[in-house]
């Protein structure tokens, strides 16, 4: 099944129907084959391969010869009511990754759907295509509705170096005077984990936040960037007799990543 697929699971997505139209392809005839198997079967293969097989390796090659004829069925199913067609279409611009630049205007239209699965399944889909996607994701981030701006957020997380211009929003969002954005904003800063030497001083500032998932987030954050985040560690360590014991936690293992021998050195308590 597409569930073990379906992205970051942290982040609920509601059903809510609506009719659209991308208008951006011609009217669909037969679905394209490679052999003997439809591009709904072979996506089917893969959703239900396990990782790393040759089923899957299979059924992703089937797909990338498909290539752009797959386009048009891909993004007719993301705005169809039919939840395993949107998450095959969300594993079909995985596949084909940057090759599906093509149908980037049509998916940056729906990223603004007020139905929050075909905006989820579009900014995973923009991810997937990659870099070429990132104007499209920036401006969903930057989008004056809350989860539209989140889904892209989730997306442009998993973009690694390639989401750099997308670093002095998050830096913005997190003096943001909702706390939601500034959550968002260490969330994706954290996974990012990239530009140490803007965003490390950020997230350490963001220790003193009044939201305490903030802090946590920051802590977590700055514990992805390992060694990189050592100018955090005194601020870090004084969390180490917080009362919460959820960031207390936090601390101790982001200590242990980022300067073992703080928490070596640490008086037993």
């Amino acid at each position: 099944m597409w569930a073990h697929r379906s992205g970051n699971s942290k982040f609920l997505c509601f059903l809510l129907c609506v009719v659209i139209g991308s208008g951006a392809f011609p009217a669909l005839s037969a679905e394209p084959k490679h052999g003997d198997k439809s591009l709904t079967e072979w996506l089917q293969i893969y959703q239900k391969a396990d990782k790393g097989t040759s089923e899957e390796r299979q059924a992703g090659m089937a797909v990338r010869t498909i290539g752009t004829n797959a386009l048009p069925y891909l993004t007719e199913w993301i705005v169809s009511e039919d939840l395993e067609k949107q998450f095959k279409a969300k594993d079909g611009f995985q596949i084909l990754g940057a090759a599906a630049a093509p149908a980037i205007p049509s998916l940056g239209k729906l990223l603004t759907s007020t139905n929050e699965v075909v905006s989820f399944v579009v900014a995973q889909s923009l991810g997937h295509i990659g870099a070429p996607a990132l104007p499209e994701l920036l401006a969903g981030l930057t989008n004056r509705h809350f989860k539209v701006g989140t889904t892209a957020a989730l997306a442009i997380a998993e973009l690694g170096t390639n989401a750099s211009p997308a670093i002095p929003i998050f830096l913005h969002h997190l003096e943001h005077p909702n706390h939601f954005y500034r959550e968002r904003a260490a969330d994706a800063l954290g996974n990012l984990h990239i530009e140490p030497k803007t965003v490390v001083p950020a997230l350490t500032k963001l220790l003193q936040d009044d939201s305490k998932a903030a802090r946590y987030l920051a802590i977590s954050g700055l514990e992805n960037f390992q060694a990189l985040a050592r100018p955090a560690v005194p601020a870090i360590t004084a969390i180490l007799t917080d009362p919460d014991e959820g960031l207390r936690e936090a601390a101790t293992n982001a200590l242990r990543r980022i300067a073992p021998e703080v928490i070596r050195n640490a008086p037993l308590r």
